[in-house]
């Protein structure tokens, strides 16, 4: 009888742990309480020893999840920030130029947008490169000349959509056709900077920022279409 008994009971602690290792992380804790009430150090020290396997994965997991996160906020204000950050700078170049010291909120008004228009996409394509090398110091993402040059099409295009001007290399067409080109132009470099924050696609079209820029020269050709 008391043989029967002790292979009932291993058979039942076998049947335990097959169990337990069906369950995730968090429903282990909830196990792990329930065997603490029943006072089963057998069941404890099963469901404690699955814990331990998981532990590590659950870490891993859940810093992949915060990675994700910050990768979010990165995608989501880089682009605001060069483009921004590029047409403040600019205004500040020019107030320089001209008064020879940098100016306020309130007097960089005086500096008309068309004014320093040509010289943003510039100021962008640096302001991009220079938040790009802090984002490689601190996530190890080599992509620091690619992200300036997406930057600067990013500008270029943000110019076309907003004000009705897109500053091509060649020719700056009306309002109608700047703002085509700017909407185009700035999906394929809104593609091309998620693509490298992700690293979605590989290969040598979306391995370096060149392409984009290109593609950005060649769409840019549309705007002869007001001289044809």
């Amino acid at each position: 009888m008391k043989n029967c008994a002790e292979n009932q009971a291993e058979e039942s602690l076998e049947a335990f742990k097959k169990r337990i290792r069906k369950l995730s992380y968090d429903e282990l804790y909830d196990e792990l309480d329930a065997a603490e009430k029943a006072e089963s150090e057998e069941r404890i020290a099963i469901v404690e020893k699955r814990i331990d396997e998981l532990e590590p994965i659950e870490k891993k997991k859940k810093e992949l999840q915060e990675e994700e996160e910050k990768l979010k906020r990165a995608i989501g204000l880089w682009p605001l920030v060069t483009v921004f950050g590029g047409a403040y700078v600019a205004k500040q170049i020019a107030f320089f130029l001209q008064n020879k010291q940098f100016g306020s909120s309130e007097a960089l008004k005086t500096i008309s947008n068309l004014e320093v228009l040509p010289y943003v996409p510039y100021a962008s394509a640096v302001v991009g490169i220079i938040l790009a090398y802090l984002w490689s110091y601190l996530r190890q993402k080599n992509r620091t000349f690619d992200l300036g040059i997406t930057g600067f099409c990013l500008s270029k295009a943000s110019a076309g959509l907003f004000l009705g001007s897109y500053p091509g290399f060649f020719i700056t067409p009306g309002a109608t056709l700047s703002r085509v080109i700017g909407g185009i132009v700035a999906t394929f470099s809104l593609v091309f900077m998620y693509n490298i924050f992700t690293g979605k696609h590989t290969g040598r079209f979306f391995d370096n920022a060149w392409p984009l820029l290109l593609i950005t020269i060649a769409v840019e050709q549309i705007g002869w279409l007001e001289y044809l």
